[in-house]
């Protein structure tokens, strides 16, 4: 039931009860201040005049000495008419407490209600911009990430809410525009091969005639675009691909960095690179994943570096740092060089090959493993891979 109520209604409830506390402590603290100062003075000094104080006593417990003692205090003309006049102020006395009681309690309860009542009028007005903020909120759409909630004036909480929410639809649309190029990119990277394959069996089919040649070429181009979609399907397959603590192994790095390496010894030899590996390295991670991660980056650092160029590779406690001499990359083409589908040089990446999706692969996976990396590089001087761990 409470969870179904408004905040406004919440915020009446807890300030009426509040309230409501604070009256009845304020009059019980009124009535209690009251009776030891004012009634039970005046009580005792009525039973004192008109010698109740001696009557209180038991009737059996009196002697006739005291009796007379105190009859005789009084004059006989007058001792009615005292008698007469304590008890019209005891009645008095009591009735004044009855009607403070009566009209306190009265009083409370209208304290209580109009305080009710502000509390409603004040918490709507607490209220307004969360449900103003509300409103514009359930009016965003997809298609509208990049609108922006009006900044309030005030410094207050809605305002910070405010500032919170909008920088949360800045990411949500980066993230969606993301989503979509990198839909539009696959797709595009995938019906490439796949309308060659088409354009191919065509031009077969067309001929009446066909020669084994044809067949091989034929076949050749087949194979080569089924291998570029079958790398395109696996790096879309390992970007989406979600790390679990049951994939958390001890790996010693410097080994992983040598077999990928002993895999590329052709392309390094081709190119008469000076490969040098330098410190140790353990740390927990997904063996398979980071040696994807760290493949494409090697595979780079050779396949762009120039002859007789040289890979260092440095391993310390918190970070690695790859060093090569290769040709270098744009200053402007850095900040993309993680985005999918994002080549520094299309024409150069066609040529030496890769989909764009290596570095956007190896992003993803150390993200994934708590790491960060930074590239600098110069070109035709060379590029400088720093991974924090």
């Amino acid at each position: 039931m409470w969870a179904k109520l408004s905040i406004q209604l919440k915020m009446t409830i807890i300030f009426s009860f509040c309230l409501i506390v604070l009256t009845v402590a304020l009059i019980a603290l009124i009535i209690i201040n009251v009776r030891q100062n004012i009634t039970t003075p005046m009580h005792e000094q009525i039973n004192v005049f008109s010698g109740v104080s001696y009557l209180n006593r038991d009737l059996h417990a009196l002697t006739n000495e005291e009796i007379e003692e105190l009859i005789s205090n009084f004059p006989n003309d007058m001792l009615g008419n005292v008698r007469t006049d304590s008890e019209n102020l005891q009645q008095q006395l009591n009735t004044s407490q009855l009607d403070f009681l009566y009209y306190s309690y009265w009083i409370a309860g209208l304290i209580i209600v109009l305080g009710s009542i502000g509390a409603y009028l004040i918490s709507g007005v607490i209220v307004r911009p969360i449900k103003e903020l509300s409103n514009s909120v359930s009016e965003i759409e997809s298609s509208k990430l990049d609108e922006q909630l009006p900044c309030s004036k005030n410094h207050d909480e809605i305002s910070h809410l405010i500032d919170s929410f909008n920088s949360m639809l800045n990411k949500l649309n980066r993230s969606f525009e993301s989503k979509q190029l990198f839909a539009q990119n696959a797709s595009h990277e995938l019906k490439t091969p796949l309308a060659l394959i088409r354009a191919d069996m065509e031009v077969l089919e067309m001929n009446d005639n066909p020669t084994m040649a044809d067949y091989e070429e034929v076949f050749v181009e087949v194979k080569n675009s089924t291998e570029r979609m079958i790398d395109l399907v696996e790096g879309m397959l390992a970007m989406g691909k979600t790390l679990t603590k049951r994939d958390m192994i001890t790996i010693e790095m410097r080994a992983v960095f040598e077999d990928i390496l002993s895999d590329l010894k052709a392309d390094i030899l081709s190119k008469q690179l000076d490969i040098k590996i330098k410190g140790e390295l353990s740390l927990k991670g997904d063996k398979t994943l980071l040696r994807q991660a760290f493949s494409n980056l090697f595979h780079n650092a050779v396949r762009y570096n120039v002859e007789g160029g040289s890979i260092h590779v440095i391993l310390s406690k918190n970070q690695i740092t790859i060093n090569d001499t290769g040709i270098g990359i744009p200053p402007e083409s850095i900040d993309q060089l993680f985005d999918p589908f994002y080549r520094v040089d299309n024409s150069r990446s066609k040529k030496l090959g890769g989909n764009g999706l290596g570095l956007a692969i190896t992003k993803n996976i150390l993200d994934s493993h708590q790491m960060s990396i930074n590239v600098q590089s110069e070109v035709g001087k060379g590029t400088t891979t720093t991974i924090q761990i």
